[in-house]
């Protein structure tokens, strides 16, 4: 069972919530608007399916020795999507091909009311707009683990983009590689307080 002693050992990937059979986990935001889990004691079963997935308590082993390892630089030729987005533009280079393939994107976007961020996905080229730029907030990752998983199981591409850490959540409540999945990640720096956040915005709206 997840238990959250120290935060620091929590990334609120929500891999945790999302695997959970009983649906008896549920994030829920602290003092300063970070998602954490909350277990419900009287419906957890202790089946521990919760700390199998967790990439803290159980982390993703890293493969040595592979020399096929490569490292590229790129933009993207288009300028006016290089001005839109902010390492250069190929996430939505990427993310095109997958589109045109018929398959789907996951990505990170704003609330319509600008106050939190949330993950979400598309399979039309108009949806990539939304996840573009930075962010600079925790995501709200949602059901997007489960419809990711979907979309794989049923042969669909899939390009499933977010933090380092909600990408190896994301790893580990799949279980297994598959063959039609990329993911993106990127250097992360942290996320500031979602509360402090909204009350920029608030401050911004007066």
């Amino acid at each position: 069972m997840i238990t959250i002693k120290d935060k620091h050992n929590c990334c609120g990937c929500s891999a945790c919530a999302q695997k959970c059979p009983k649906q008896c986990i549920s994030m829920q935001e602290d003092e300063e608007g970070f998602l954490y889990p909350k277990v419900d004691l009287e419906e957890c079963v202790d089946c521990r399916l919760c700390e199998r997935v967790c990439p803290v308590i159980e982390p993703l082993k890293i493969q040595n020795g592979n020399d096929n390892i490569k490292a590229y630089a790129a933009i993207n030729n288009n300028e006016a999507i290089r001005l839109e987005s902010s390492s250069g533009g190929v996430f939505t280079a990427i993310a095109e091909k997958i589109i045109k393939d018929g398959g789907k994107v996951f990505g990170a976007k704003f609330s319509e009311d600008f106050k939190s961020v949330i993950h979400s996905w598309t399979d039309n080229l108009e949806g990539l707009i939304d996840f573009r730029g930075s962010k600079y907030l925790q995501s709200s990752i949602n059901d997007n683990y489960k419809d990711c998983e979907l979309f794989l199981k049923s042969g669909e591409k899939v390009l499933f983009s977010g933090t380092p850490c909600q990408i190896q959540g994301l790893k580990k409540y799949l279980g297994k590689d598959y063959d039609n999945l990329l993911t993106i990640d990127f250097i992360c720096h942290g996320v500031p307080s979602p509360l402090l956040w909204e009350k920029y915005v608030e401050y911004q709206e007066h």
